[in-house]
């Protein structure tokens, strides 16, 4: 009974940490509420509030279905020690259900390199700016909020975490779509990652279109323009050159046709090293599997020396009769 107590002691030992603890070097990109903005990184009940001011910034006016664009910025940034600067987009600020795609919302793309409501960024020292771009397809017809809050740590890793949220929210009229709007078809989703190395080429579903541009650039750099094709009925095609680094790089396409041209937003395609990725469940499972071998070996030694001990104990009780 005392080994299987043991056993369960150790177990939740080696388990604790990784289920319990706070995240100093951040949980990577993903889909959280802003619950998350303290119960990812420690208990939420001691969070303590951040000085950096945060922002939305988005049209005031989207069609429903189609794309837009909005950003967070976050200013007056207060140093970490790691860093590190999580971004939220979302629909409330309840914490439960608050995602943009609770509320209709579809994440396209972000300025980080995913497609994911929450994103981590890395701040250099004295930076005290820095901004997040989504790409969103916008929700039914009415009136769309959207809000932003930030979490990050202290600047010596040894306080409580420090929560952020932007003062108001932004507020997006969503209409109906005008029927000659030159538009790109509402199944369209442009990529958002690319290995090194890779050239891409993008095939164009429009509607109402009659002329398409398209422009490039890497992020925040000159812009340049790409050679457009058409690639049969209200398709059109164009290739962006590949990257020999990890870098942004950012396109938009300008449609014309009988309604008011129109000009999307910027999309970001992130080039990147080829990646590796660790499933957690399957490393939990592998550590209790070598935590059960351990105590297995750990109890066959025990058994062996037990018996050996016995047939040490017969052994010198035989010789002791023999003398006598």
């Amino acid at each position: 009974m005392k080994r299987i107590s043991l056993m369960l002691v150790v177990l939740a030992l080696l388990l604790a940490p990784s289920l319990g603890s706070a995240n100093p070097n951040g949980v990577g990109s993903g889909t959280f509420d802003a619950q998350c903005g303290g119960a990812c990184h420690g208990d939420a009940d001691m969070n303590r509030s951040s000085t950096a001011s945060v922002v939305v910034n988005a049209p005031s006016v989207a069609y429903e279905g189609l794309l837009t664009s909005v950003s967070v910025t976050v200013s007056d940034i207060e140093t970490t020690s790691t860093g590190l600067l999580g971004f939220f987009l979302l629909s409330d600020l309840s914490g439960a259900d608050d995602t943009p795609a609770d509320a209709g919302w579809t994440i396209l793309s972000n300025s980080e390199g995913g497609s994911e409501n929450y994103v981590e960024a890395v701040i250099a020292s004295g930076q005290t700016e820095h901004t997040v771009h989504w790409t969103l397809r916008a929700p039914s017809v009415g009136t769309a909020t959207l809000h932003a809050s930030i979490h990050h740590g202290s600047e010596d890793g040894s306080e409580a975490p420090f929560f952020g949220a932007s003062a108001s929210p932004a507020t997006i009229d969503v209409r109906e779509v005008p029927e000659d709007l030159p538009r790109l078809a509402a199944d369209f989703e442009p990529p958002v990652r690319r290995d090194i190395g890779e050239a891409t080429t993008i095939t164009l579903a429009t509607e109402h279109v009659n002329q398409v541009a398209v422009e490039w650039r890497v992020s925040g750099g000159e812009v340049n323009t790409a050679t457009v094709a058409t690639s049969g009925e209200n398709a059109w095609e164009f290739a962006l050159p590949a990257s020999l680094q990890p870098v942004q790089l950012e396109w938009r396409a300008l449609l014309e046709g009988e309604g008011p041209d129109q000009t999307t937003p910027w999309f970001q395609l992130q080039s990147e090293e080829p990646s590796w990725s660790v499933d957690e469940t399957a490393a939990y499972v592998q550590s209790m599997a070598m935590l059960f071998v351990f105590i297995a070996a750990f109890l066959s030694l025990q058994r062996q020396s037990t018996a050996t001990a016995k047939d040490f104990a017969a052994f010198d009780s035989d010789k002791h009769e023999e003398v006598a």
